[in-house]
């Protein structure tokens, strides 16, 4: 994936334990009618709450059946057309993981996220 990060607009971390430093996370999703998704965040070391936030897209490692949920109620006039943004949206979705995971490799923020957030990415706060 060709990426021209010259602004440093990219970032990319690993979540850490605040507590102990672990980068091994549990996941607990609450669901709840009328709210969007939250995530809690738990470090498997110490049990202690990491972080929460919230959903507003969720693609799993079936990214077309991701896509097709989210395009139920869209019209599409063709089906060549509706395979192309099929075949499309997974293959940017893998090219993107493996991006991303070569950023924490390479170039990791080490910001704690808060930082991050607040200073490059005000908008996400809830």
């Amino acid at each position: 994936m060709d990426r021209d990060d010259s602004q440093g607009q990219e970032r990319a971390r690993l979540e850490h334990c605040p507590e102990c430093g672990s980068v091994e996370m549990r996941n607990n999703l609450y669901f709840c009618r009328g709210q969007r998704i939250r995530v809690y965040v738990q470090c498997i070391r110490c049990g202690e709450f990491v972080t929460r936030y919230t959903l507003r897209g969720y693609t799993s490692n079936k990214s077309y059946e991701s896509l097709l949920r989210g395009l139920r109620d869209t019209r599409l006039t063709s089906g060549k057309r509706m395979l192309r943004i099929v075949e499309g949206f997974g293959k940017s979705v893998a090219e993107e993981y493996r991006h991303v995971l070569e950023l924490v490799k390479t170039k990791q923020d080490d910001r704690r996220i808060e930082e991050i957030i607040e200073g490059d990415y005000p908008d996400s706060l809830e």
